[in-house]
């Protein structure tokens, strides 16, 4: 059964790309079905590589604030200007990416600056931990969240406290940043169990 799922999901990697619609669809289906036969195991194994930043990431743990009839546009205002912050820290497109080694070592770029560091996952809670090394001019410290794979896609989400603690001391400290973080923690601070982060595609 679980050959099957696994062929499965290669099968819709390898779907044309006139399918894209369905074909991601099926892909994130797939990766979920799979990903819980083998107790987040396929996680673990497949967000080893080269992963390039494509936008942030959102989500709301809580089931009450998930059938939140406001919650979709919230979710959206929130990415939007959570984009906006992390172009202001040197996190977007082409200038952001991370890569995990199969030894639980991994490196982080964030513009001109790289971080060495090691990860922890924990399969079926989908629990991972960054431990980045400190360097002569930023502590990043220990960051605990989740990972989680869509398709062709990583997520790496935190608590919002603590992923906006990262991304300012990352920042320029110019008047737009600290206008922009003041308005992002407003907005996360509506919410409990908000979970904000990086949204990857493999290269």
């Amino acid at each position: 059964m679980k050959r099957l799922l696994i062929c499965l999901l290669a099968a819709c990697c390898a779907a044309p790309a006139g399918a894209q619609d369905w074909k991601d669809a099926l892909k994130s289906a797939a990766s979920n079905v799979v990903d819980k036969a083998t107790g987040g195991k396929a996680t673990e194994a497949l967000m080893v590589g080269d992963w390039q930043y494509k936008a942030p990431g959102v989500k709301l743990e809580s089931d009450n604030a998930l059938a939140d009839v406001g919650a979709s546009a919230f979710t959206g205002q929130l990415e939007t200007r959570l984009e906006k912050l992390y172009t202001l820290a040197g996190i977007r497109e082409g200038a952001c990416k991370f890569s995990f080694a199969s030894d639980k070592t991994f490196s982080a770029t964030f513009g001109s600056r790289t971080f060495n560091g090691t990860y922890e996952f924990t399969g079926e809670s989908h629990d991972v931990t960054l431990h980045f090394e400190t360097t002569s001019k930023f502590d990043l410290g220990t960051l605990t969240g989740k990972a989680y794979l869509s398709g062709a896609d990583l997520q790496l989400l935190f608590p919002a406290t603590r992923l906006l603690k990262m991304v300012d001391a990352l920042g320029q400290k110019l008047a737009a940043f600290n206008a922009t973080a003041a308005t992002v923690s407003s907005l996360a601070g509506k919410f409990d169990d908000l979970y904000l982060g990086f949204e990857f595609t493999k290269q």
